[in-house]
């Protein structure tokens, strides 16, 4: 089984996720410039427009990557970023990270469904058998958000990589499988409906 992951639009009722360009840069830049909601990832806050045009092109030419701009579909404004990264294609599996969402939209309906359209189409179009999440020792919040949608608590690799500050970090690592997902489908499409509902 072809096992090939290429960009592609997603297309959700509350958010898009589609591929990656220089037309998301300003709203990217926007969202973007809150410096505690990088602590954890591989890089610091955007500190100016070129910066944010940088990382775009950056992320575009990353091997081994597929990245994604999460727009929500009401005012059409790009409001966050996620990749599938880690790409196994002979044992189908992938990881999805790399994600952030602008302060706003945190939490609620537009990171639920963004969710829900990446294991979906991993899952079912690509037909994976198991997406994986890696998360800093430190990120307790990303951790309990991992758990709350149902993957699973896989272990911690200890000074794993080497972050911002020159910080050496632990990786905890969560998963969800193609036997996972009905459960996980399930509980991600009642929790969206909540979530729309508040």
């Amino acid at each position: 089984m072809t096992f090939l992951v290429e960009p592609v639009l997603l297309q959700g009722e509350y958010v898009r996720v589609e591929p990656l360009s220089q037309e998301h840069a300003n709203g990217l830049f926007n969202r973007g410039q809150t410096e505690q909601d990088w602590d954890y990832m591989p890089r610091p806050c955007f500190v100016d427009l070129a910066d944010c045009r940088h990382w775009i092109d950056e992320a575009n030419n990353t091997a081994g990557q597929v990245p994604f701009a999460i727009v929500e579909t009401r005012q059409g404004r790009a409001v966050g970023s996620s990749r599938y990264m880690t790409i196994r294609s002979p044992h189908r599996g992938l990881e999805i990270g790399y994600s952030w969402l602008g302060r706003d939209y945190q939490g609620g309906v537009i990171n639920t469904e963004a969710k829900l359209l990446l294991l979906q189409h991993a899952l079912e179009t690509l037909s994976a058998v198991r997406v994986e999440f890696k998360t800093d020792g430190r990120n307790t919040r990303s951790q309990r958000a991992l758990q709350a949608i149902g993957a699973t608590l896989e272990g911690t690799l200890r000074n794993h990589m080497i972050v911002q500050n020159d910080f050496v970090r632990d990786s905890v690592y969560f998963s969800i499988t193609v036997e996972d997902w009905p459960r996980v489908k399930e509980h991600l499409q009642a929790r969206l409906v909540r979530r729309a509902a508040q």
